[in-house]
């Protein structure tokens, strides 16, 4: 009998670090509810590893980028660099080889620039090279929602890889513009952006979370449809309205819808690794809307979830 995958994607604030990092109880309840939700697979808004290589054998603004997981997949692969002699491509095969020793798996995934797989694995490795626990240890110390929540949930659940799917590979819009322009002209747009009420409004709604000792309601409340379309809007409609100059403007908006149509092409295909069954996605909130209205029609075998049903089966 015919069964859709179910995909549902969580729009999540990003975490935050060193002073300001969200104590672990405030994060148990999105676990529990991922947990009870019981995924397939989990989805990360981070780079893909043959991405990240790529990017850092073109070199230039691309080796450079500070997103995407790009340092700490970079300083993964090199601490790994004198104990193997695999491609990207076969490094990824022993990763995902349960018969290998856990500790050889670990290493194949730095080898494969995808770092929080590797952490995942890590955390049950025996005898791993102190570069390689050291390099891994930073990639947690990071405090993302990939290492506290998503991972979280996928050593729970006996999920043995995270399935990266953001891309940046959309900036080709940007390269006639010189960089101190674009980035007076973010800088601007940022500015302005602080007195929306979706950006206003988000620093009172974190530290209410932090008092209830719970951010799930916060997550879910950005994943509803008044605050996705709101913030589709903010990221969206603002630049038009705001933006100066046009040029810059237009750019800036087609570069941002283009990296939410490559990562719903990147997510779509993960779907297909797991029919009938159940993928979770874990993103920054704004990336919800557009991702949803990118794979909500005509893909025939993809049911879009509501987050409202995490609550609903927690309360049965």
């Amino acid at each position: 009998m015919f069964r859709a995958t179910r995909l549902l994607i969580v729009g999540a604030t990003h975490l935050g670090r060193g002073e300001h990092r969200e104590p672990d109880k405030a994060l148990a309840g999105i676990v529990d509810r991922f947990c009870g939700w019981r995924p397939d697979a989990i989805a990360i808004e981070a780079l893909p590893g043959e991405l990240i290589d790529s990017c850092l054998r073109l070199g230039g603004p691309f080796a450079d980028m500070r997103v995407g997981g790009v340092p700490q997949a970079a300083a993964c692969a090199e601490a790994v660099r004198d104990l193997h002699s695999w491609d990207l491509w076969e490094a990824r095969r022993i990763g995902q080889d349960r018969t290998r020793e856990r500790a050889e798996r670990v290493v194949a995934w730095c080898a494969a620039f995808e770092p929080y797989t590797a952490l995942l694995l890590a955390r049950r490795a025996r005898a791993l090279p102190a570069t390689v626990r050291e390099a891994l240890d930073a990639v947690e110390a990071g405090g993302g929602e990939i290492s506290r929540v998503a991972a979280q949930a996928a050593a729970r659940l006996g999920i043995e890889r995270l399935h990266p799917f953001d891309d940046h590979g959309n900036g080709a819009a940007m390269n006639d513009f010189a960089e101190e322009d674009f980035d007076e002209f973010i800088l601007a747009l940022h500015a302005k952006a602080r007195d929306h009420p979706l950006v206003a409004g988000e620093a009172a709604e974190v530290r209410r979370s932090m008092e209830r000792r719970d951010l799930w309601t916060l997550w879910r409340d950005r994943s509803s449809p008044s605050m996705v379309s709101a913030s589709n809007e903010l990221e969206s409609g603002f630049f038009l309205t705001h933006g100066q100059p046009d040029e810059l403007a237009r750019a800036a908006l087609a570069g941002w819808r283009a990296r939410n149509l490559l990562m719903a092409g990147r997510l779509r295909s993960i779907t297909g690794g797991y029919p009938g069954g159940r993928v979770l996605a874990l993103v920054g909130h704004a990336h919800k809307g557009p991702l949803e209205e990118a794979l909500a029609t005509d893909q025939w075998d993809l049911d879009i979830v509501d987050v409202s049903e995490l609550d609903r089966l927690r309360s049965t």
